[in-house]
């Protein structure tokens, strides 16, 4: 996820990353960011050794270009984000009449510091170019050699009006522009099959090992009972094993007890982080060996703590912001959005864990609208578990 200013931030943060190679291998060296053409018009005036990291082409990436965009439910529409490879120049200038080879030692000094750390790191990121939120791209930008023969590079320099430099070419892929055009997310169909049950297979004979075929209901809240189900889960005392698939850490345990045959029930904790989760169904045998179930995904939901219907006061320019309180904390690094009816509207940033949201919505009619809030593309709860109907209050009143 980054912004129109994603482009920028990598080449600040590619000046940050050199900086400290270049100033460790030649002492009092620069790096800069200008027209090749430019570097060399400053010759005269400069007095040290310098670096030039020089944009000269974007391409549109053609693999990235075909994906779906991030978050995407089935049924929803969303502009994909824009991918794009960076290709940069990097040349070396030595102060004039310097006849050493300060000029090598500095393109050795920014190939070494590439071939080592070829990834530029979220920390690497937020601290060069804490304009943009690249940082929460998930992709990461790698940086590699580009191979450019003596023909092309002739005609680049050439193209670029100055005098040939030591140079040496690098690509910085992938770099993802979040659309700025309003996506599509219908409301959720309220049941499929008979009970909202959907269609059901499992194994018709017993497994040597024990197997997870489901865990139910798919989408959980905090607080609440799941039943995971399969074969062979009997042949030992059971526990639940969650890990979170974005945020890592070590696993939660759960205490669970046999539902019926071959399924187990756990109840989640209340403190339990939205988002997905990998469940494992851990059975301890009575001589203190251990068998555990391929994953499943469970899929937690976010909680609207604030009291509903929310309001929002338009401004004069019809714009308004929305603060949703929401348990339990969502952390940096999570997509995190908010559903006004169909329209997904992105949280603004934040840097530590908060259960405090903003966001900001653009110019829109007057009106009462469904609100659910969205966590690494989890839904908070939009119906009453009771009726199963959509709950009126769960909603926003722009005013």
């Amino acid at each position: 996820m980054s912004d129109a200013l994603a482009i920028a931030a990598v080449t600040e943060t590619v000046r940050a990353v050199l900086g400290e190679a270049v100033q460790h291998t030649v002492p009092g060296a620069e790096v800069t960011a200008r027209h090749p053409n430019g570097a060399g018009d400053a010759d005269a005036a400069r007095t040290g050794p310098a670096l030039n990291v020089f944009l000269y082409r974007t391409d549109v990436d053609p693999a990235w270009r075909n994906t779906d965009p991030v978050g995407t439910h089935p049924g929803e529409t969303r502009h994909p984000a824009l991918a794009l490879a960076l290709h940069y120049l990097f040349s070396a200038y030595a102060p004039p009449g310097d006849d050493s080879t300060l000029a090598e030692r500095l393109i050795g000094a920014a190939m070494s510091a590439l071939h080592d750390r070829p990834e530029l790191r979220a920390d690497d990121l937020r601290a060069a170019a804490d304009f943009s939120d690249l940082h929460l791209q998930q992709e990461p930008v790698k940086l590699t050699p580009s191979v450019l023969t003596a023909d092309q590079m002739c005609r680049l320099w050439t193209s670029l009006g100055g005098g040939y430099r030591l140079s040496v070419a690098y690509e910085a892929r992938v770099v993802l522009i979040d659309s700025s055009a309003p996506g599509r997310t219908p409301l959720p169909v309220l049941r499929r099959g008979e009970a909202g049950a959907g269609p059901v297979a499992a194994p018709t004979a017993a497994a040597p090992w024990p197997v997870l075929d489901a865990v139910r209901p798919s989408v959980a809240a905090p607080g609440s009972d799941i039943v995971l189900s399969g074969s062979g889960l009997a042949a030992g005392a059971p526990s639940v094993h969650l890990t979170h698939m974005l945020l890592g850490g070590p696993p939660v345990v759960l205490p669970a007890r046999a539902d019926r045959a071959d399924a187990v029930r756990a109840t989640l904790g209340e403190d339990l982080g939205a988002g997905c989760w990998s469940a494992v169904v851990v059975l301890s045998a009575a001589d203190g060996g251990e068998r555990a179930t391929r994953p499943r995904t469970l899929r937690v939901a976010p909680r609207v703590t604030s009291a509903l219907p929310l309001t929002a006061v338009r401004d004069p320019q019809g714009a308004a912001v929305l603060e949703v309180r929401c348990a339990s904390a969502v952390h940096p690094g999570q997509r995190v959005e908010l559903l006004v009816d169909s329209r997904p509207v992105t949280a603004e940033p934040f840097t530590r864990a908060t259960r405090t949201l903003r966001f900001r919505l653009a110019a829109g009619a007057p009106g009462r609208y469904p609100l659910r809030l969205r966590v690494d593309g989890v839904d908070s709860p939009l119906t009453d578990a009771e009726t199963e109907r959509f709950d009126a209050d769960t909603a926003v009143v722009i005013t």
